[in-house]
This record gives C-alpha cells, structure tokens and sequence, in this order.
C-alpha cells in the first residue's frame, strides 16, 4: 500500500529551491534521501508535512493515503494539524528542537498521546511508550532533557514522535551528532518499530553508509533535483550518477588507509542557476558540451533504476589516486626531532560531583604525529581536550607540552607561550568565527598573537588552507559550511602551534566536504610538523587521520596502539563493540 505520493514538487522563495521533486514511499518501506548540504532534502520533508518556513512556497502534488489520498499541498493549517504526530511525524537530528527544556520526558510523551489510554494509567503508558524505545527505567518519565544523555534524548524524541501511532515517520539526520554505538542502537530500535508497526520512514542523511544499511530504496537530490533513485543495495554497488559515484569515492574507509582522500571539487549551486543545464556539470569530470545544452530528465535504466545522466558512469576508481600537493609554508611551524615526545599527561584525573569524567588517564603526542581518540559521549574526550586547552582544572595529574608543565591550576595564568603552543579546532566553526569580522579581520588579529618572526599574511594563511585570497573580505555568512571549517584551522594555525586540538571536527560536513577537511588536516601535520590529538567518535575518520590511537572508557584508557592494528583486531570488549556498530562502507 503506498502511504505516500509526491509529485512534481517545486519550493521558491525569493528564487527557485526545490525543483519537480517525485517520490514515493509504501507502507513498511524505508526511502533515504541523501546528499550535500542545500540540495533541498530538508525543505522537501518540511514541504511534506507542512511546515515550510514562512516566505517558502510549495507546488505540485503530496498525497498522502492510497487510492485519491489526502492533498496536502494548499490545505488548510487546522488539516495539516489533524495529520502531523497523528499521521505523519517529524524526528528531527537535535533532540533540544523538539524537547521542550521546561517540561518532562514523560510530558512530551503524554501530550503527544491521541487519546487517554483504556485499561490502564497515562503514567502506565507514558512507561510503555519509553519501554517500546528501550528505556526501561520508569524514573526517566520525571527527568527534564538537560538531565539525559544525547543518546537518551534522542530515544525520548522518538518516543514522543511515535506517540502518536504515525504511518509515515520522517526522520531528518536522527544520528548525525551520536556515537557509533548509540547511532546503531537507535538505527537498529527504528527499523524494529518500523516492522512491529508496517510504518513508512522518509530517511534524510547525509551518511551514505547509514542509508545503505537500512533503506529499501535510495533518492539522491543535488541542487534541489533528484538526480539518481533506485534500489539502495544496486545504487551502493553500481552509481549510475557521477554526482553518487564521488560521493561514493569520498567515503572513508574503516579497513583500509586510504592514501589519498577525494571530495567532489566546488560547491552545490542554487537550484534557480542551474535550470536548464545539467546541475551537476561545472563538478563532473565527465561533462561535456551536450551536457550544458538541456536539463536531463531522469531515465530509466531497468530494475527500478533512474538516473538524470546523459552518459554511462565510469566504474568507481578504487585505485589509489595521485597523492596530494604538499601544504606550502616558508618552514616547519614547529622544529623537534621526529618521535620526541610533544605532549604529555600523566595520570590526568577530573570528577564532577559523583560522576568521574578522567579516572587517571595518561597518553602521548610525539612532535609531528597524529593520535586519534575515540570514545562514546560520556567518555570523557572533551573533558581530556579541556584540560589541555586550559580551560577545566583538573583535580589531579600532570600535563606537559614541549618539556614545560602547562596544567591548569586553579586562578594560575598560563604563560603566553602555552596558549601559543597549543590551539583548537572545534565540530562547529562558528564558535571560532566573528559573524561581524570579515576572514581577513579574524586571521590577522589571531596571527598578531603569534610570534613576529616568521609570522604568515592572511593571504598566506588562507592559502595554506586551500582558499582564495579573494575571500579575506567576505564574512563568514557567505562561506559554506566546508570553507568555514577552512578558515576556522587558518586561524588555529596563524600563531604556528606545535599541537593542534581537532575535536569532533568533520562531524557535522558532507562527506565530500569531510575529505577535503581531512586531507587538509594530513598535510598540516604532515608538512608543516604539527602535531594533532583528533578526537572523534568516527572509527572510520579516525582510520584516515591517526596514526595512532587510545579508546577512552568511562574516563579510563581501555586500549591503545597503532590505529590499523587496532581497528584490525581489537582486544578490548568495548573496542570490539565499537568497531562492530560501525556499518560496513559502499
């Protein structure tokens, strides 16, 4: 039975967004909608269920039923109330955005009900409802969201989005910003609702291992089109789209070192400059002037398969590519015999209140080498970071960077040279970044607090990451996500550290833009000596960047070694568990 039918779809605003989108989706079957950052997945699930943002309109055809269905495109609010959380719900990637912080788990749940329980008590089915989303501790019905994991939170979300018996389940990147671990419980607990319930799931991700494992059928959007749709095992086997095939090759590899990663050259351009030509043709090498000339329409290849492509696709290039250009800069930012111990802690220990965030942990960063550390949330990385950056007194434990004692202690100033010597790159960019501060502002002001000698221009900085010199008078608002991210290492590298912080940084990118992100970061330690301490908890990123790594636990180090070896063949439980929640790579 076909739950859903959308047809011909087209979102404007002041320009053209989402442009004659068509999908389907049956009763028990699960369709994945992937691709880039502003290819239009996002508005397309907001169009669905009513809720685009004001000054956004949306054309065509979404029928929802079987048979004459109900239209949803032009009806009224008090009818689309009628069908979201009752029929159609939203599960959205940041729990915060549906909890409200003021009211209970259990009340999120209970509101969400249709109808008084028969038989029983609302408390009764509020832990029933909990229970179905594998929480089985009653208590969790009285905590507020602030008081409940990231992971928890999420299973709380769930909960209340399926309160109300839903046919379709929208879930808009649910796992994005999880663990390995707890992002396979919660992909494992949905497709088991799913089958219990015969519900249909629209699946946004930009994870391509995600959608592979768990959807029926895969639609790739770009540029606010749908460029590829087919069966997800044969999209993930044979690409009939160039657009798939390098986000395919972008992919890192949690068996393999890859020695080269790739990303899909340039930008995802708005959907009104690319109407009559083929979207994807400024990025594809194997464009040609046919291509330039008319829109493809999507055709279709047989089995299910379609593909707005004029031409064959090449078969995935699995052979190791050319390797990368050296990062450029006049010297080494820091000068140290290869193997020296750069950064050291030593029994480094941090508990608030009752809860131990470090248990005595102790590692090693040697001049010039990158060191992975992995963990789920709780496991104390961010806490290790912090304490290293200054930021948190540790209550006990040594750190020393460069042969010079730098732990935090209490009100004690760190010296100048420390702050220097050590430097961070956080998931968010913006964090680092001034929206008033045009790039060329921030760089210069960050690279005013190195040292003079040897002190790098913001063109020169800007060029070590990859970027125009054109850039420095743009704002930070006018960068996508990816040349954020660029700008905000240029800035961690203008005082030339000798270690550098990457925490959870290509969490939150597209796995085209995370190559570029990553490969940049191998040349930073590979050609101007910087060291790296990567936390992470992406056991395949952590394969392509670390030539080391240590696996934290409930604040202990539980394993360590040489990152290939351990990923190969992992000795700890935990580390096996986490190596095993990892889906296997396209």
């Amino acid at each position: 039975m076909t739950l859903l039918t959308v047809t011909g779809l087209t979102i404007t605003g002041r320009h053209l967004l989402v442009d004659d989108v068509d999908l389907t989706v049956a009763a028990g079957e699960t369709l994945g909608l992937v691709g880039e950052s502003g290819s239009g997945k996002s508005l397309t699930a907001r169009a669905v269920a009513g809720l685009l943002p004001k000054g956004l309109t949306a054309t065509g055809s979404v029928l929802l039923g079987d048979g004459a269905g109900m239209q949803l495109i032009g009806a009224r609010e008090r009818v689309l109330r009628s069908v979201r959380g009752n029929r159609i719900s939203l599960l959205m990637q940041d729990p915060f955005t549906m909890l409200n912080p003021l009211r209970t788990a259990g009340l999120h749940i209970a509101e969400s009900l249709p109808k008084r329980p028969r038989g029983g008590t609302l408390r009764e089915e509020v832990v029933r409802r909990l229970a179905e989303v594998g929480i089985d501790d009653p208590a969790v019905a009285d905590r507020y969201p602030f008081q409940l994991s990231g992971g928890m939170r999420q299973r709380v979300a769930m909960a209340a989005a399926l309160a109300g018996d839903p046919e379709l389940l929208i879930a808009d990147e649910p796992t994005t910003a999880l663990d390995a671990t707890t992002q396979h419980e919660i992909l494992m607990l949905l497709r088991k609702l799913q089958e219990a319930r015969g519900m249909g799931v629209v699946l946004i991700t930009h994870d391509l291992r995600v959608a592979f494992e768990l959807c029926d059928r895969v639609s790739v959007m770009y540029a606010g089109r749908i460029v590829e749709r087919g069966p997800g095992a044969h999209v993930a086997k044979e690409p009939a789209h160039p657009y798939t095939s390098g986000l395919l090759a972008a992919l890192p590899s949690v068996t393999r070192t890859l020695p080269v990663l790739t990303g899909i050259p340039g930008n995802v351009p708005p959907a009104a400059e690319v109407t009559e030509v083929c979207a994807f043709a400024a990025r594809c090498g194997q464009a040609t002037a046919e291509c330039t000339k008319a829109r493809p329409v999507l055709r279709e290849l047989g089995a299910g398969r379609h593909t707005a492509c004029l031409h064959e696709v090449r078969p995935r290039n699995d052979h190791a590519p050319e390797p990368a250009p050296a990062v450029q800069t006049s010297r080494p930012f820091f000068t140290a015999e290869p193997g020296e111990p750069l950064l050291r802690i030593e029994d480094l220990r941090k508990a608030y209140g009752t809860h131990v965030a470090l248990g005595g942990v102790a590692l090693e960063v040697r001049a010039g080498e990158s060191v992975g550390v992995v963990g789920e949330s709780g496991s104390g990385k961010t806490t290790l970071s912090r304490c290293v950056l200054g930021l948190v007194t540790p209550d006990g434990g040594r750190i020393e960077l460069a042969g010079e004692d730098i732990t935090p202690r209490g009100r004690r100033t760190r010296a100048a040279r420390a702050h220097r010597l050590v430097q961070c790159v956080f998931q968010d960019p913006s964090t680092s970044l001034n929206p008033a501060l045009t790039v060329g502002s921030t760089l210069a002001e960050a690279a005013a607090q190195g040292p003079a000698e040897g002190r790098l221009s913001v063109a020169d900085l800007l060029d070590l990451v990859g970027l125009p010199a054109a850039y420095a008078v743009r704002k930070p608002r006018a960068l996508s996500g990816g040349e954020r991210q660029r700008v905000a290492i240029a800035r961690a590298l203008a005082v030339r550290p000798a270690l550098l912080i990457c925490d959870e940084p290509v969490a939150s990118l597209d796995v085209s833009v995370q190559a570029h992100v990553l490969e940049l970061l191998r040349g930073v330690s590979r050609d101007l000596g910087t060291s790296l301490l990567f936390i992470t908890h992406d056991l395949a990123v952590v394969r392509q960047i670390a030539e080391r790594m240590v696996v934290l636990f409930k604040g202990a180090v539980v394993e360590s070694g040489e990152t290939a070896g351990l990923l190969d063949r992992p000795r700890h439980d935990y580390t096996r568990r986490l190596v095993a929640s990892v889906p296997p790579t396209p």
